[in-house]
């Protein structure tokens, strides 16, 4: 799911949009790369999140995402409150910005999926809410969070801007 702000509206379309993402990862498996729980690193898998999100971004033209400790340790508390196979929704991002100062913006992208980093990735690129927070040129920094939840790897990508 992808988020900007707390406005509720923003909630009811990233909800649509994830719908749509989870549609492509349970329709498509002729599509995707072979993923396997067993033996999956959560850290591991994050930093192949973040490579990917930065190789996309590149194929726009645009500077990478820095990696923040901050937005990082965000990400894993949110991903962890959803554990337990807990309907992806979005929290106040407030609190993100409270915690990183001095960030005044931050994004987010959620997603729950037995698919590769490569995979979640090109889901979220093909979601407009998702492709907005990836490609966001006033985004700079990025943090994410995965653990696996049900043999699905669960993740939070929690971006921020100045």
């Amino acid at each position: 799911m992808a988020s900007r702000g707390s406005a509720g509206w923003v909630l009811v379309v990233a909800g649509v949009l994830l719908a749509g993402v989870a549609v492509f990862l349970l329709v498509r498996p002729d599509a995707l790369e072979p993923w396997s729980p067993d033996d999956s690193d959560p850290q591991a898998y994050a930093a192949e999140l973040v490579a990917e999100t930065n190789a996309a971004r590149e194929a726009e033209d645009l500077e990478p995402l820095a990696v923040s400790e901050c937005a990082t340790d965000q990400a894993a508390d949110r991903a962890t409150a959803l554990e337990g196979g807990k309907d992806l929704e979005h929290a106040s991002l407030t609190p993100v910005i409270e915690a990183c100062a001095p960030a005044s913006s931050a994004a987010e992208n959620l997603s729950r999926a037995g698919a590769t980093a490569h995979d979640v990735v090109e889901a979220w690129l093909g979601s407009p809410g998702h492709r907005a927070n990836l490609l966001d040129p006033e985004l700079e920094q990025l943090g994410i969070g995965c653990l696996l939840d049900d043999e699905q790897m669960l993740c939070s990508q929690v971006f921020l801007g100045p």
